[in-house]
């Protein structure tokens, strides 16, 4: 009896690499947003470098103390105020006829710092560090409460 020879097995599909074009991007991909930030970072490094290397000395800056100090014959002074009127008119010397300032009224509740006081008139400071003259009847310590 003769034998055939037993069947050659199959061989088995070698795997092939698929890589992808995606695969292959990816390094690309990650390189990208480091050279981002590294951009970024010269950006902000070279704005800091100009704004540091034109500056001037703060010897150069002006006082402007002087200017906005009171009035010679005025009492300084120095606290915490609250409107107590509806509204009140924010005026530019300490006087009812001195020009009123428009974009400064006040209404009730609003603080104010007060820097002067000229007889029944007071210099006040804004929240938003603009200053004008009111009259003092319509304000009212804020007595502080810890």
């Amino acid at each position: 009896m003769s034998s055939s020879p037993p069947p050659k097995a199959a061989a088995a599909p070698v795997a092939q690499s698929t890589v992808t074009a995606v695969e292959k991007a990816a390094p690309a991909r990650a390189v990208v947003p480091m050279i981002s930030m590294a951009a970024g970072a010269l950006v902000i490094v070279g704005a800091l470098a100009f704004l540091l290397v034109g500056r001037e000395p703060e010897s150069d800056i002006p006082d402007f103390s002087e200017a906005f100090a009171c009035p010679p014959g005025v009492e300084s002074r120095s606290g915490r105020m609250q409107v107590t009127a509806s509204t009140l008119n924010v005026r530019a010397a300490p006087n009812a006829k001195a020009d009123r300032l428009q974009d400064r009224t006040l209404r009730k509740h609003n603080a104010v710092t007060e820097e002067c006081r000229s007889g029944t008139w007071s210099r006040v400071r804004l929240v938003d560090g603009r200053w004008g003259w009111v009259a003092n009847q319509y304000l009212a310590s804020i007595s502080r409460t810890n």
